[in-house]
Parts: C-alpha cells; structure tokens; sequence
C-alpha cells in the first residue's frame, strides 16, 4: 500500500515534467471542444479522461485518477501473478516503467490491463482474456501484440532454444535491418520490392538504437532465469519465461526501429515476476544474490534511462 499510494502521488504531483505531459494537459483541456491530434483509435482512454473531466474539470485530480487507475491495475495484476508481489512492483516501478507512466500514459493504461490479462490466459478464460486486449487496445492500439500470448503457455519451449533465439536476435543489436531492407530491395521483383520498399521507407524515419548496457543486463539476467527453469518447474513460470524471452528478443530484432520498441513492454513487464519466482524458491544465501542483482538492474536501468533523456524527473 505505501509503495502503490507514493508511485501515484510522485506521477500527481509531477507538474508540467515529463516529455508528452503538456500534450495530456492539452489532450484534457480539449475535451468537450476540439480535441487536437486525436486519432480516433484511443476511444477508452477518451471515455475515462471525458468521465474524470465531468466528475472535477482539474489537471491535478486527473493526473491522479489516471495514476490510481493505471498503477492499481498493475498493483493487482501482480498479486495475481508473482508469489513475492512486493518485489515484482520495486522492480517494475523502480526501472523505466514510472517514466512509462508519465510520459506514455495511453501505453502505460494499456499494459496495466495487458499484464492482468496474463491471469486469465492461466485460469484458462479465453473470453476474460480477448475481452481484456480488446480494452486494453482500446488505450493503446500497440496491445494487440499480446493476442499470440494465449497460446504461449502450453507451448513447451526448450531452454536450448530459447537460448538460441536469445543469441540469434541479440546480433541485431549490430546489424542494420534498414541495410537489409535496402539490400532485399535490390534483389525483389514486383510485389516483394513494393512491400520491401515500404518497409524501408517506414524505416528511415526512425533512429536505431544502438548497443547498450541494457542489453547485456537483457542477456544476464536471461540466461539465468532460462537455467532456472528446470529447478523451479512451474507451469506458470515456464510461460512468463517464453513471454520474457519474446520480449528481449523482439526488443534486439527491432533495434534499428527506435519507436516499435515500445511494442516489447508488453513482454518484458514480467521480468519482476520472474526475478520473484527465483527468489521465493532460492535459499537465504542465494536470495541474497537475487536481490543484489535486483538492486543493480534497477541502479542499471535508471542510470541509462536518466542519461537517455527519457526519465520524466529531469
């Protein structure tokens, strides 16, 4: 409770910080007149802000029912699924998702309901669970990306093959799939030059990330819950772990595409619950490590997100 109330309090009474604030502060004050930029795709997260509006027209109260609403989610989406929902939310909140929270606030909503949708594919709800990526897109289009997740968790996927698709995809980090768009398009006929054109010229007008040290923690932490898998034997780790490594593994393959990489937020949320799973099931000396480890990837991922520009506190 005292984690959850000071996550909704700072992302209040955050003022006009943050990169898309102001356009959230215009994106409110527009509604019941013209409402600029919007795209008609977000029709839920113009419902609940059109709701708050109605209840106090103030920019403060609703920061703070979006925050409540948002982050709450996400509070009972971890109950749901981490054995140690304390550290999963330290570790969620305490990286690059707050900034999340902040400055992608329609993503943010989205992946909230998109993390507890994860519940229903393990209850076996099918309906609860398309029902849930429908609302869930209804504030960020990008949640359609979770549909595949339904048949991700009877899927058994061997440790030497996620490895392998880990190694595979981390390449990318190095090679530009803008140089291979344009060497494709050489050697492509007809329809498959005009698709492969599109793509890059979709491409161009994104920046490529680069290599990090992001990546290598990506790589680490990893490898380590893939060995793990077999100690722990849990259904439900097993398939957090196959959502985790889809995750690191598109978030490496999109590199040279700076703004799809947002699209692997969905995946990578679950690091918490996973570092959780190795934590309830370790021995006090082993705890100890996984919580050190926890602390530097936390230490990691702020200190990168700080200097990248992208963290909202700056």
């Amino acid at each position: 409770m005292t984690l959850f109330v000071s996550v909704a309090l700072v992302l209040t009474f955050r003022g006009t910080d943050g990169i898309d604030t102001e356009n959230y502060l215009s994106f409110f004050n527009d509604i019941g007149h013209k409402v600029k930029g919007y795209d008609g795709l977000d029709l839920g997260f113009l419902y609940i802000s059109t709701l708050i509006k109605t209840l106090y027209n103030n920019e403060i109260f609703y920061f703070f029912c979006i925050a409540v609403i948002s982050v709450g989610i996400k509070f009972r989406a971890l109950l749901k699924l981490s054995p140690l929902p304390i550290i999963s939310a330290f570790v969620l909140f305490g990286t690059y998702f707050l900034s999340l929270e902040a400055n992608q606030i329609r993503q943010a909503m989205a992946l909230g309901v998109g993390l507890f949708s994860l519940y229903f594919i393990i209850e076996k709800k099918k309906i609860l669970f398309f029902a849930s990526i429908f609302l869930a897109a209804s504030f960020h289009i990008s949640a359609i990306i979770l549909i595949p997740a339904w048949w991700l968790y009877d899927l058994k996927i061997k440790r030497n093959t996620l490895l392998t698709l880990l190694g595979i995809s981390f390449l990318f980090v190095f090679i530009s799939l803008v140089e291979v768009l344009q060497f494709t398009v050489k050697f492509s006929f007809f329809l498959g030059e005009f698709i492969f054109s599109k793509l890059l010229n979709y491409a161009s007008k994104m920046e490529r990330v680069g290599f990090s040290p992001i990546q290598i923690w990506y790589i680490f932490i990893s490898v380590i819950f893939v060995v793990e898998k077999k100690r722990i034997n849990n259904p439900i780790y097993s398939f957090l772990l196959n959502l985790f490594i889809l995750g690191v593994s598109l978030n490496f393959f999109l590199n040279s595409f700076s703004y799809m990489i947002r699209i692997t937020y969905y995946f990578i949320a679950v690091e918490g619950i996973l570092l959780a799973f190795l934590i309830k099931d370790s021995k006090m000396g082993a705890r100890i490590i996984f919580f050190i480890i926890a602390a530097l990837m936390l230490a990691l991922k702020n200190y990168k997100y700080y200097y990248a520009n992208l963290e909202f506190f700056q």
